[in-house]
């Protein structure tokens, strides 16, 4: 063996393997640049897992998209259990399922690493295993308040399963904190949907059409709803009354066309994303459903699109980034940093119309965004570039000195 190849041996040997999770086609899209900076860098090693809604055909079958990307996939892990996914005790199943498959892979994989991203609940399973498994886990988004959704709980109980925090404002560094979080683990980078933002080309509308066989004329509204997870109804009656909002403003905008993107695999997802497909076909509004539009299309579409709806974190993190406004209905993402572009409105039919309409007239000049400068992967690589893995476990707990 030459000189040099020993070198390229010991440096390979020396690597860090660093385990990154997908579970949607949102987080993929989040984590993209994260994903390709770490498959180029010497010093280690991308384990690429994807789960969760990527291999289910009813949210698009995703994994295509990550394999057309060129990403090499170390582990496809099946974890969603389908014909009880629109209950609480599918998804429970599905969060044990995350547990006993993840356990395996890390058992045959070996990472050094576990990183994830955000809140959904297949994380409990996930981290759990690389928990038990004294794999430090990398989490992107913690310290965040979503009253709305049970996600909440899970984004708090991850920051408490985690090694290493990588925050998106400066309010979430000390929340974390708060939490008995050591502060020099504790990093605010931004958010990394700004660095999908200035890092893409934006698509022509023309493109988009041809994508979703329709025609779009002005105004456009990009909507996505989610279930509301805390409650009994998940948000069914909401979603009537937006159907109900549209119908109306049919008056006033004659020529609108609306771009509905799928909601998520939580509990109530199924049964809304049945409900706007039949709403579609029935409406006379020139409206499309599509299951997933990819984030270069997703992204372009809402820098030309007229306004946000819903209560997807898109809306509140990447649209005002943009420089589009966003109605944000109900209280899915209470908590969360917004900017002036993000007019808020309760579910009722008479508040989405009111919303949507000074929406319309919104000069979204000067907003800026609350979520960093789009140079959250790198910052991330910084970060991991000068850490010691071997001292990040175990965990010490940091107390705030209180004046009682």
């Amino acid at each position: 063996m030459t000189i040099a190849s020993t070198k390229q041996f010991q440096q390979a040997q020396n690597r860090r393997k660093i385990a990154v999770v997908t579970a949607t086609r949102a987080e993929y899209g989040l984590l993209s640049q994260l994903i390709g900076l770490l498959e180029k860098h010497p010093d280690f090693e991308l384990q690429l897992y994807v789960t969760g809604g990527h291999l289910s055909d009813e949210q698009g079958y995703t994994v295509e998209r990550i394999r057309q990307d060129g990403h090499p996939i170390t582990a496809e892990v099946p974890i969603l259990s389908h014909s009880e996914l629109d209950t609480p005790f599918g998804i429970s199943k599905t969060t044990a399922k995350a547990l006993e498959g993840f356990a395996s892979v890390f058992a045959q994989h070996h990472p050094d690493a576990l990183f994830v991203l955000g809140d959904r609940y297949e994380l409990l399973g996930i981290c759990s295993a690389a928990l038990l498994a004294n794999i430090p886990i990398f989490h992107l988004h913690g310290g965040e308040v979503t009253e709305g959704a049970v996600d909440d709980a899970i984004r708090h109980a991850v920051t408490k399963m985690a090694s290493l925090h990588f925050v998106a404002a400066e309010p979430y560094r000390q929340r974390v904190v708060q939490m008995g979080e050591q502060p020099d683990t504790v990093f605010n980078v931004g958010a990394p949907g700004l660095d999908v933002i200035y890092q893409i080309d934006k698509l022509p509308l023309t493109e988009i059409e041809t994508f979703l066989e329709m025609t779009i004329h002005s105004p456009i509204f990009l909507v996505t709803y989610h279930p509301v997870s805390w409650g009994d109804t998940q948000g069914q009656q909401a979603l009537e009354n937006l159907f109900n909002a549209f119908e109306s403003l049919k008056t006033d905008y004659p020529d609108m066309s609306i771009v509905w993107t799928a909601s998520n695999t939580d509990v109530g997802g199924h049964a809304l994303n049945q409900r706007i497909q039949q709403w579609v076909v029935e409406t006379e509004v020139n409206a499309e459903f599509v299951t997933s539009l990819g984030s270069q299309r997703y992204l372009s579409l809402m820098g030309l699109c007229d306004v946000v709806v819903g209560n997807s974190s898109s809306g509140i993190i990447e649209a005002p980034a943009i420089g589009t406004p966003t109605v944000n209905i109900g209280e899915r993402q209470k908590g969360r940093l917004m900017a002036d572009s993000i007019i808020q409105c309760d579910e009722s039919t008479a508040a989405i119309i009111d919303a949507i309409h000074h929406a319309m007239k919104l000069s979204t000049a000067g907003v800026t965004s609350l979520y960093g400068k789009g140079d959250t992967a790198q910052q991330i690589l910084q970060v991991l570039e000068k850490t010691d893995f071997d001292t990040l476990l175990p965990k010490r707990f940091y107390d705030l000195s209180y004046d009682v």
